[in-house]
């Protein structure tokens, strides 16, 4: 029987192979046989293995298998793709996603506030509306919880049937109609508040299911959640109209009231795309794929943000106790608890900013027929003590607050330098979320309308100046950053050490030279460094049991099949039948 070899690679095939298997090229079929069909066509003609004129085993002159041949390419890859294709790409990257998760972390936190706020309409309303108004009611307070504006639409017959007007056979005032409307804005943060933190909470388990850590998938992601979050209020919006169909004497019909469309929706995509931004930032899951500025910015700041949002959470000390005091002074006490369940959170921000001296703005005008006149009043912390002297504790209670969160800060840092400029960092980051409080807790009322040919405008609004809060909370979170590394060094080794595991370490900050002042207490014990984590050592080199030998270079040199001179250890399986040596050939003699 004849050998074959592969033209190639010259490697020995056997008598019927048709592909060799050591580099993939067809082999030429033997002598009298016919060449065997191709497995699968090639997007250029496989030229014959054996060209005329090739010497034997020498390069091809065709193209070799599986390279690409000059305008054309190789064969199972794509062709390029356009400027057009690459964006018709991102649209089916956008629309075949995990939409599943974007439409349960969307639906679920829509569903919470929906239930927050059913509750909330239900108490205040204790039984007296019908299911159409709560219906309404609660699909309204939703929509407001993300920037929608209230409207309402009157109509009035106020003179009319007066013996006074309607005296001498003329209407007076165009027959006495008044019409007019008006928008409200004001937002419940406590559906709000609930509504985001479910909202990116499931949107990060839904990263961590499909194992999305950064770049183009997470901004995917994020769309999608957006887009279904914001389509869900939609619907909500609509079942906001409602014609009040009552009437009177008096007043006639009252009108039609609801929230707008467009500023719920607007209103609910802002909101969507600044909590998963912030996910982006901020979240373990994704902080991976920041860039290297940006994440090392990251690291300074998440934890001083996470002391300033713990300070305007201990705000809520300030809506129990009102609320308690309420229930003990006051009536309807169904009622304040339904306005607890729904304007919680703003009660929780605004006694942390009114506890810190800002006081809250109230601006009110009127134009029309005229006439112009405007009035502008503040409520502060004055206007609460003149009530009760019990107020007064709110101050004490929130340095108090704020020296405990500066504290547990100081002793995660490794040094009183990095104390001291982890105390700055605290309240530049109270001074960010007390200018982002004020902007929430705005409350705005516009109105205008008239009699027959006279007509008016009127508006009011209620605020806490952005800038003033800010520079306020910016003021006492520097007070705590100072007071901070000076009670960390009266505090035991033990405190310390407790605060440590429960909180965590700050990561060491290379010092261009000596390192910085450790803690130092008055008995001369250092707890930080004492607690801290100890620095990398490197690995010692462990006993061998042999002597080390000095490796050299031996010529590669083919050897026979021979037992080798060591034994197999116990623990290894014996050699294949394979690898058994074969045995000797005799003689030919015998």
């Amino acid at each position: 029987m004849t050998a074959r070899f592969c033209a190639t690679c010259a490697a020995p095939v056997g008598p019927d192979t048709a592909i060799c298997a050591a580099c993939g090229h067809p082999v030429a079929p033997a002598q009298g046989g016919q060449a065997p069909a191709a497995p699968y066509a090639q997007s250029q003609g496989a030229p014959h293995p054996q060209q005329p004129g090739a010497p034997y085993g020498g390069p091809q002159t065709g193209v070799p298998y599986g390279a690409t041949a000059q305008g054309g390419t190789p064969w199972g890859s794509a062709a390029p793709q356009s400027g057009g294709a690459a964006g018709r790409g991102a649209i089916d990257a956008l629309l075949g996603g995990d939409w599943r998760g974007a439409v349960k972390a969307a639906g679920f936190s829509v569903l919470a506030m929906l239930a927050l706020g059913l509750v909330g309409v239900l108490l205040l309303a204790a039984g007296e509306l019908g299911f159409r108004e709560v219906v309404a009611l609660t699909a309204g307070a939703v929509c407001t919880a993300v920037g929608g504006d209230v409207f309402v639409e009157t109509s009035a017959d106020i003179f009319s049937g007066d013996e006074f007007f309607d005296s001498g056979g003329e209407e007076f005032f165009g027959g006495g109609v008044v019409s007019g409307s008006g928008s409200v804005g004001l937002l419940p943060l406590t559906l709000t508040l609930t509504g985001l933190t479910l909202l990116a909470w499931l949107f990060i388990r839904s990263l961590r299911a499909r194992g999305v850590h950064r770049g183009r998938d997470v901004l995917l992601q994020g769309a999608r959640t957006a887009l279904v979050f914001t389509v869900l209020f939609l619907p909500l919006a609509l079942l906001t109209r409602h014609r009040i169909d009552e009437s009177d004497d008096t007043f006639g019909t009252i009108g039609r009231v609801g929230v707008s469309v467009w500023s719920t929706l607007t209103g609910a995509v802002l909101f969507a795309v600044a909590t998963l931004g912030l996910v982006w930032l901020f979240s373990r899951q994704t902080r991976g794929g920041l860039p290297t500025r940006l994440a090392a910015v990251r690291a300074q700041v998440v934890v001083p943000l996470l002391g300033a949002l713990a300070v305007f959470a201990a705000g809520l000390l300030g809506v129990l106790a009102f609320l308690i005091y309420s229930l003990v002074q006051y009536d309807e006490r169904v009622a304040q608890l339904g306005v607890l369940v729904l304007g919680g959170g703003n009660g929780a921000l605004a006694s942390v900013l009114w506890s810190a001296g800002v006081p809250l703005g109230t601006d009110a005008g009127f134009a029309g027929a005229g006439l112009g006149a405007g009035a502008s009043e503040g409520v502060d912390l004055f206007t609460f003590t003149d009530e009760s002297a019990w107020v007064w504790l709110a101050p004490v209670v929130l340095l108090l607050v704020l020296v405990a969160v500066a504290t547990v800060l100081t002793v995660r840092q490794n040094s009183v330098v990095d104390a001291r400029r982890e105390g700055f960092r605290f309240a530049g980051a109270l001074a960010v979320v007390a200018f982002a409080a004020a902007l929430l807790l705005r409350v705005s009322t516009e109105f205008s309308g008239g009699v027959s040919v006279f007509g008016g405008t009127a508006d009011a609004s209620a605020t806490f100046n952005p800038l003033i809060a800010a520079v306020a909370l910016g003021l006492w979170g520097l007070v705590a950053g100072l007071l901070g590394p000076v009670l960390a060094t009266r505090i035991s080794s033990s405190l310390v050490t407790r605060l440590r595991g429960r909180f965590g370490v700050a990561a060491p900050r290379p010092a261009p030279g000596a390192g910085g002042q450790g803690w130092q207490q008055p008995g001369g014990q250092q707890p930080t460094q004492q607690f801290a984590a100890p620095p990398y050592q490197q690995p010692q080199p462990q006993p061998q049991p042999y002597a080390p030998q000095t490796y050299a270079p031996q010529p590669y040199a083919p050897q026979p099949y021979a037992p080798q001179p060591y034994a197999p250890q116990p623990h290894e399986q014996p050699p294949y039948p394979q690898q058994q040596p074969l045995p000797p050939v005799p003689p030919p003699s015998q």
